[in-house]
């Protein structure tokens, strides 16, 4: 690409050998001419931009810079043979791979492949993830809330996430704190033609989180069973046959934390997509106060200050700060057991796929 020496302008094709001088203009040559007429020695052709370029041209001036009365044209300068030609092949030459598996097709990717003749390529399917939002207090935005019931905003905000990802998202509905109605939603969730399948709320270990022994009695093997962060560490992950069952935090910052940071790789994966996680060290902006016991998981953005990049934390840092992923395009990683932070800092940070923030 491009399939043929073509004019990048409009101007005059000569052979360069014959300039400087005046030469006889002898055609014309205009983008989508099926044939090319013939240069002879010391005569020129005038020449529309994207118009083929005969192979014994030598290079195209442009037409601001000739003197033309119709039937001759002054060149006052030499020119480099191959001047002002774009070469067949100058942007893809042949061979050159177009795209590679696990490449998300975009615009630039979509051009490229419609300008070798391509209509259709093989691509994975969009896979399906069907979300299931449990928890006898959650009731769906549009309802009347109750006293002292939530708005179901997890479902929307994982939703988001997932779609942005590549998934279908299937709406597995909102199930109270029953066991047996969890059950019988969760079995049929892994009966069903979704390639995944996730819950939210019940992931940990009180008297109504159901989120571990409903995965057994559905048969599902559990693989892992919390996660020693926060947040996002009430994460359940099992397995039945080749479909993965992951039940997350009802806290909406929790879940979208154990999305984003325990279970991405995997759902890139399920895409086809091949985007791994980039890892950076960066100074903190603002001081970090607190120590944990846990690894802290911190929502940020990234700051460019007089050339130098930091990571600055967004407010919220609790489960249910669902706001603080708002701009968010960094999640800072703090170890366990590491006391106080001052700005300036380096911490590790996860560095969000575009496709996410």
């Amino acid at each position: 690409m491009p399939p043929f020496d073509r004019s990048p302008f409009d101007g005059y094709v000569f052979r360069a050998e014959d300039v400087p001088g005046t030469l006889r203009v002898t055609g014309t040559l205009a983008a989508g001419d099926a044939e090319l007429p013939s240069l002879e020695p010391g005569t020129a052709l005038r020449i529309f931009t994207g118009a083929p370029v005969p192979a014994e041209a030598g290079a195209v001036a442009r037409q601001e810079d000739t003197e033309s009365d119709g039937e001759t044209v002054t060149i006052s300068k030499p020119y480099v043979p191959g001047t002002n030609i774009v070469r067949a092949g100058e942007d893809k030459p042949v061979g050159s791979l177009l795209a590679t598996k696990g490449t998300r097709i975009g615009p630039g990717h979509l051009g490229v492949l419609a300008s070798q003749g391509l209509c259709q390529i093989p691509v994975y399917r969009e896979p399906k993830a069907l979300l299931i939002s449990t928890g006898s207090e959650v009731v769906s935005p549009g309802e009347e809330r109750p006293p002292y019931s939530i708005y179901n905003s997890s479902y929307y905000s994982l939703s988001a996430y997932l779609q942005r990802m590549g998934f279908r998202v299937i709406p597995g509905g909102i199930v109270e704190d029953d066991p047996e109605i969890l059950f019988k939603a969760v079995e049929a969730a892994m009966d069903s033609d979704a390639d995944l399948v996730l819950t939210t709320g019940g992931a940990s270990v009180g008297d109504y989180d159901f989120a571990f022994s409903t995965a057994k009695r559905v048969g599902a093997e559990p693989l892992f069973w919390k996660v020693n962060m926060k947040p996002g560490g009430a994460l359940l992950a099992a397995v039945r046959g080749e479909k993965l069952l992951l039940s997350l935090s009802g806290n909406p910052a929790a879940a979208l934390m154990s999305i984003l940071v325990v279970a991405q790789p995997y759902l890139r994966k399920l895409t086809g997509m091949d985007l791994p996680l980039e890892m950076l060290r960066l100074p903190l902006w603002n001081p970090l106060p607190k120590s944990s016991s846990a690894c802290r998981m911190l929502r940020g953005r990234l700051r460019i200050e007089n050339g130098r990049a930091y990571f600055v934390e967004n407010p919220g840092r609790h489960n249910s700060d669902l706001s603080s992923f708002e701009c968010c395009d960094l999640i800072g990683i703090v170890p366990g057991g590491r006391g106080m932070l001052e700005a300036g800092e380096e911490i590790v940070v996860l560095h969000l796929p575009y496709d996410v923030c």
